[in-house]
């Protein structure tokens, strides 16, 4: 032990430089994070925590290359190897610089990051202990490149190629993981858990045998196999064994869109020309609550018995197409007669035909609430994570923050007065999307943060639609608000047909 400590020392006074830009790019980063953002979605602010996060990366793969470097593995002519060291003590050295001046201070700051978002670290000591089991499986990579090395070129030129490969290696075999919510892989589940770790397990025997035998050419051979042959072999096989197709989960067999009514009840929605051929049938939904599933059509198109679909060219329904709920609390599907005329009329202008609806349906679960009032502090929603509403000039924003979530996605939240009132009587609702964690790429801060520039829907009565633009929240800062967030847990496809439905004769003038 006392020979580590000894080495230990020795690094810390040749490496300094090293520590010196890892400990002042985590100060600047904890500093960064911990306050708030000046605007949403500021560009600028996301930009310069871009480029420190890679010069954060940039500064532990040099530092864990000066350390190992400064008793080189590679060759016969170091000098440290005619004294008496002994290789546990050399490796237990190197890993104690590892864990002493990059885990330490990532923890560190972790823990300044989380108070100043409103989390209590004591709280969150399991995911900060992952946290840092993610970051050491991340700092494989580069130590295995530098004992395989002995000068900085080679361990820049080494760590670009082995990273390429590693990268492109776990990525073939995570394709086999679920790509879509709602939808399962008939493949084995534990690939996409097992993946991201499939590098650090196979470094860690290479690691030891390198520094107890100091075998550079069959470790650098078993290393460019274990890095980049066998996730492709492993993905290889698991092809063969599993060559199915992704299905939907089963748990959502039962949710499905459904007529409410006879068809011959659909009924045009006025008698002006921009609504005199929009037609409109109940719909009821089955198998997932109502409050938690939203409906969106993708296209409405005409079938004909033995003459097949009209394929729509575009991407999304026209804008008279829509679900929406009338005054009896039924939920009523709108489509344009007058559409599906002119897409039929290669058919002979037919009387009736069959209307094909393709839906595409979100389930959510976890509806959370909370009172949030303007001006104050962080408010904690259990499950979720920290909300604030900051003021700023022109209108608010709300600022949420989630801890230790690297994996999480599909959270909607809207933001509505205490009774239930917003100017226009729009809703505002946005979405959080998060990376997933991997060993070849480590988020540099422990919170997720989202700032919401509301997406405004306005309602247009002379369409009945909804007209969508970018606001503020414009509220009165000594009212609370009313937080609601709900999370995503599929994505569905559903087709809806709608039997026989009488087409117009159009007039001349609008053909």
């Amino acid at each position: 032990m006392r020979q580590a400590i000894h080495i230990f020392r020795k690094d810390l006074r040749h490496c300094w430089p090293y520590i010196a830009a890892v400990v002042g790019l985590t100060a600047i980063r904890a500093c960064q994070a911990s306050l708030d953002m000046p605007e949403p979605q500021s560009y600028r602010l996301y930009t310069n925590g871009f480029v420190i996060a890679c010069l954060m990366a940039l500064a532990w793969w040099l530092a864990i290359g000066a350390a190992i470097h400064g008793e080189s593995l590679v060759g016969e002519r170091q000098f440290w190897t005619t004294r008496p060291y002994s290789w546990k003590s050399l490796l237990s050295a190197k890993l104690l610089f590892i864990a002493a001046f990059l885990a330490v201070p990532l923890l560190i700051s972790d823990c300044i990051i989380l108070l100043a978002s409103g989390f209590n670290p004591l709280d969150l000591i399991p995911g900060l202990l992952s946290r840092q089991c993610w970051f050491l499986a991340f700092l494989v990579l580069p130590f295995v490149v530098a004992m395989l090395t002995r000068a900085p070129q080679q361990l820049a030129l080494a760590g670009i190629l082995f990273l390429l490969v590693s990268y492109v290696a776990l990525n073939e075999l995570r394709s086999h993981s679920t790509p879509f919510l709602g939808i399962v892989n008939p493949e084995p589940a534990w690939i996409d858990a097992a993946a991201p770790w499939l590098a650090p397990a196979l470094a860690l025997p290479l690691i030891v045998w390198q520094y107890a035998r100091r075998r550079t050419v069959p470790v650098l051979v078993l290393a460019i196999v274990c890095f980049g042959l066998a996730p492709a072999l492993a993905d290889r096989w698991i092809r063969f064994h599993w060559s199915g197709s992704p299905q939907e989960d089963p748990r959502y067999a039962k949710v499905g869109v459904r007529l409410d009514a006879d068809p011959a009840e659909a009924k045009p929605a006025g008698t002006d020309w921009q609504s005199r051929y929009l037609s409109g049938i109940p719909v009821k939904s089955s198998g997932w609550p109502r409050d938690l599933m939203t409906r969106r059509l993708l296209t409405v198109d005409p079938v004909w018995p033995g003459r097949g679909v009209v394929v729509s060219s575009q991407a999304v329904p026209d804008s008279s197409s829509r679900i929406s709920t009338a005054s009896d609390g039924r939920d009523w599907l709108w489509f344009s007669t007058y559409d599906m005329t002119l897409k039929a009329e290669a058919w002979g202008h037919p009387a009736r035909v069959d209307v094909m609806v393709n839906m595409e349906l979100d389930l959510f679960e976890r509806k959370l609430s909370a009172t949030i009032h303007p001006g104050r502090a962080w408010t904690y929603v259990p499950g979720f994570g920290n909300v604030k509403f900051v003021e700023v000039l022109g209108g608010g924003y709300p600022l949420c923050r989630t801890a230790l979530q690297p994996a999480d996605s599909g959270w909607t939240y809207s933001l509505r007065d205490t009774d239930n009132g917003i100017t226009m009587d729009a809703a505002w609702s946005v979405q959080l999307f998060d990376g997933p964690v991997s060993p070849y790429w480590f988020p540099t801060i422990p919170v997720n943060s989202h700032a919401g520039r509301f997406v405004l829907l306005t309602a247009n009565p002379t369409t009945g639609g909804t007209t969508a633009g970018f606001a503020p929240v414009h509220h009165d800062p000594s009212q609370p608000l009313i937080f609601t967030a709900k999370h995503q847990v599929a994505k569905l496809s559903r087709v809806l047909i709608i039997p026989k439905v009488q087409l117009p004769s159009l007039p001349t003038r609008h053909r």
